[in-house]
């Protein structure tokens, strides 16, 4: 008698008829281990993404470009499955629970922009990039067009991107906080 023919032989054994035709049930998520979104029902995503290559055997080799950005996650259930899902273009995914929380995929889920901006501004001095707050600048509707202007991208070649995107933002920001004020 082989290996294969014995353990074929025990398996048998140990199998009861009564059982053999009921299915498993499936495991029921416990509070702790299911994922349930909050009340806004956003989430977002720190991305950190590389622009240009490097090639391998060349003399001056040049740092790649990072490219900072949030993504807002909304998540919708799975009517087959009953899981809540997103779908980021290519395929739907799921998150899944860590020591730390949430995490989608391999990054992190933040339940406010706060933390996901925060969480940028940390990987931006990790990479060695200008950080430039939006809260460092000033409250005054034509300080800021003034800044903006100066360092339009198109106008002056030579200014400062990160200072251009930081006013534009807090622009929008004081926009829409006006037009919800009023």
């Amino acid at each position: 008698m082989t290996n294969a023919q014995r353990r074929a032989a025990w398996l048998a054994s140990r199998m009861d008829p009564s059982i053999s035709d009921s299915k498993p049930e499936p495991a029921i998520p416990t509070p702790s281990s299911a994922f349930c979104p909050h009340e806004s029902g956003a989430y977002y995503l720190a991305v950190v993404g590389t622009v240009g290559t490097f090639k391998m055997f060349t003399r001056d080799l040049k740092p790649p470009v990072y490219t900072y950005g949030i993504t807002t996650v909304h998540f919708e259930r799975d009517p087959v499955t009953g899981k809540w899902v997103w779908f980021d273009g290519e395929k739907n995914q799921s998150p899944r629970k860590t020591q730390d929380g949430w995490r989608l995929g391999s990054k992190p889920l933040y339940e406010t922009r706060e933390s996901a901006e925060a969480a940028l501004q940390r990987e931006m001095v990790k990479n060695g990039d200008r950080v430039t707050k939006v809260h460092d600048l000033p409250d005054d509707m034509t300080a800021l067009k003034r800044i903006r202007s100066a360092h339009h991208p198109d106008r002056n070649p030579d200014s400062d991107g990160d200072l251009y995107q930081a006013v534009v933002e807090k622009l929008d920001r004081m926009r829409a906080e006006s037009l919800a004020a009023a």
